[in-house]
């Protein structure tokens, strides 16, 4: 099954750029307006929290990292040459920018962080089913989605609807809670079938999606079978289930996406018709030259 990472968000140039220019205020005004800055000092040097923020709210703590391992050597390149040139140094000066740097970077760090983990979870609980903890129909529209702009381009696609069978009635035999553990039975079966570069989610209450990317019609059909084949031996003493697939492939007639997902659920409907437990491909409805 593919991997999706819900990334940190892309640091801009130029906001980098203009962070760390920031750091470098102070450094300026040191040297070139030593006077002129004595009244406003900390306030100068405060400016090199900048790259903190910047880097804290893209990167959480190792952003913060990075920012206060840069200001720390700043700050100890301006005053090696501060001593070189001999220049009066108010230590105590120093070291409240220091304590106050430290301090505030940290916590800093410690919100960002904190809204990085808040933010992943708020992406894993759109994104991911409840129940079987696998993509769910949101992501899979995503997927597709790209997946039927590179078939336009000519590599191959494949979609393959999965469909458990009499679903209600399983339910209303033998509870809602063999219901969800035979959701999730079929998730690990699927899951183990399913290659990293596929997706395969939860479309919907009992029926699931595999977007087989590169797929043609035939290795779908494998891949269906070879499914519906292993339920059976997955289920170790759970109440019998069955599963049934419609598959269908790109065809460059087809519009969009969803043309796709309607050519796979009609030959789903077909596979539930000729007697469930089976596997059905989507036929061209376009007629031979």
């Amino acid at each position: 099954m593919a991997v999706w990472y819900f990334g940190k968000p892309r640091i801009p140039l130029t906001g980098l750029v203009l962070s760390f220019a920031a750091l470098l205020v102070p450094v300026g005004t040191t040297f070139w307006f030593p006077e002129s800055a004595v009244d406003y000092e900390l306030l100068l040097w405060l400016l090199a929290l900048v790259p903190a923020f910047l880097l804290a709210y893209y990167r959480g703590w190792t952003g913060v990292a990075i920012a206060l391992l840069a200001g720390m050597v700043v700050l100890a390149i301006v005053q090696v040459i501060v001593l070189l040139l001999d220049v009066p140094t108010n230590w105590v000066f120093l070291l409240c920018v220091v304590a106050a740097y430290i301090s505030i970077a940290l916590c800093v760090g410690l919100v960002s962080e904190m809204l990085h983990q808040e933010r992943a979870r708020a992406e894993r609980l759109a994104l991911l089913d409840d129940l079987t903890e696998i993509p769910n129909r949101r992501l899979a529209d995503l997927f597709l989605e790209k997946e039927f702009a590179a078939a336009q381009r000519g590599r191959a696609l494949a979609v393959v609807l999965f469909d458990l069978d009499s679903f209600k009635e399983y339910n209303d035999s033998h509870g809602h809670a063999a219901g969800d553990e035979a959701l999730r039975t079929f998730v690990r079966v699927l899951n183990s079938r399913s290659r990293r570069m596929d997706l395969s989610a939860r479309y919907g209450g009992e029926e699931f999606i595999a977007i087989l990317s590169g797929g043609d019609i035939t290795a779908a059909v494998d891949f269906a079978e070879s499914v519906r084949k292993a339920l059976g031996k997955e289920l170790n003493g759970q109440p019998a289930f069955t599963v049934s697939a419609g598959i269908a492939e790109y065809d460059p007639a087809m519009a969009s996406a969803q043309d796709l997902i309607l050519a796979a659920d009609q030959a789903l409907y077909r596979a539930k018709d000729e007697g469930r437990d089976r596997v059905q491909t989507h036929v061209s409805e376009r007629p031979t030259p």
